[in-house]
């Protein structure tokens, strides 16, 4: 989704690592005009190269009030404006050993499910930070560790919720994650 904004404003998205740090660098190398993680975290340019909840919310505060529109009639002008993308996400706990046969599994030997059997072409796969798999039909999805807890997280982000917990669901099966 956020590629589809920054596109139809004549921004690039770029994306880095997991971490704030790796947010902040490409903010200050790209003179990027707003940084974020999903986990909340935002800053924009000028502001600190932090992130800041406190200020996302703000934002979203005064985007409310200058508007006049309520949350949801402001995220449906957005559906409307740059079409609907549902995200999905799941994290799987693991013992020392499983932790070293995921890692080896999916990490070392880049073995993937078939997503083709779901109906969905792999465009390309990302390893920068963990895997990150884009489709074709512009959904994708993320195989990652925590770096703060020991679990594998999966996010999937899809045109529709059945079609991102599919993709989600396959990968857990696959892995055979519980």
């Amino acid at each position: 989704m956020l590629d589809r904004v920054a596109a139809a404003h004549g921004q690039t998205c770029y994306e880095v690592p997991v971490g704030f740090k790796w947010i902040s660098a490409k903010m200050a190398e790209t003179d990027a005009v707003i940084g974020g993680e999903s986990s909340g975290g935002l800053t924009v340019r000028g502001h600190i190269p932090g992130k800041d909840g406190v200020y996302a919310g703000s934002l979203l505060v005064e985007a409310v009030a200058a508007s006049g529109k309520s949350l949801s009639e402001l995220y449906a002008d957005i559906i409307e404006r740059y079409g609907e993308l549902v995200m999905v996400e799941a994290a799987y706990g693991f013992t020392v050993e499983r932790r070293s046969q995921l890692a080896s599994l999916i990490f070392e030997d880049h073995n993937l499910p078939d997503f083709t059997v779901l109906g969905h072409k792999t465009e390309k796969v990302i390893w920068e930070d963990g895997c990150k798999v884009y489709f074709t039909d512009g959904g994708w999805t993320t195989i990652r560790f925590s770096g703060t807890e020991p679990l594998l997280r999966v996010f999937c982000e899809m045109p529709t919720r059945n079609q991102a917990q599919t993709v989600a669901d396959a990968i857990a099966t696959y892995y055979e994650l519980s």
